[in-house]
């Protein structure tokens, strides 16, 4: 009793079973560098604008020097011409911005001793200038 052999189909190779699945691509990537582009030249054009445009100025809401409306210290401060020198300067400095003196706390611990608000207080008298 001799053995039949049975023939049997040629397998393909590796590289066959390779070339065949090569040909069906995702699609995912193409898809995912469209959207990563769209996404630069977006946030390009945003970045483009907000050097160019103009800067937005916001209303004034600071009191004036002249009207004194929501200062802390009301009365007015002493004219610079009463004094000289630096003492001169500084008088017409808080003569010119109240809003700023009003807002800052004197270190020369005046609110305690003398009874003043703030720093613009030390310049309706003639306590800024000793």
């Amino acid at each position: 009793m001799t053995k039949k052999k049975k023939k049997t189909k040629p397998t393909s190779t590796s590289s066959e079973h390779k070339a065949s699945g090569s040909s069906k691509r995702s699609s995912y990537p193409l898809l995912a560098m469209s959207i990563g582009a769209v996404l630069l030249i977006v946030g390009g054009f945003y970045f483009y604008q907000d050097q160019t445009s103009p800067p937005k100025s916001k209303p004034a809401t600071v009191p004036t020097a002249a009207t004194g409306s929501g200062l802390i210290e009301t009365r007015p401060t002493l004219p610079p011409t009463m004094f000289s020198g630096n003492v001169r300067e500084a008088y017409a400095i808080a003569r010119d911005i109240p809003e700023v003196l009003d807002k800052l706390y004197c270190y020369c611990r005046c609110r305690e001793n003398f009874g003043h608000k703030n720093l613009l207080s030390c310049y309706v008298d003639n306590h800024a200038s000793t």
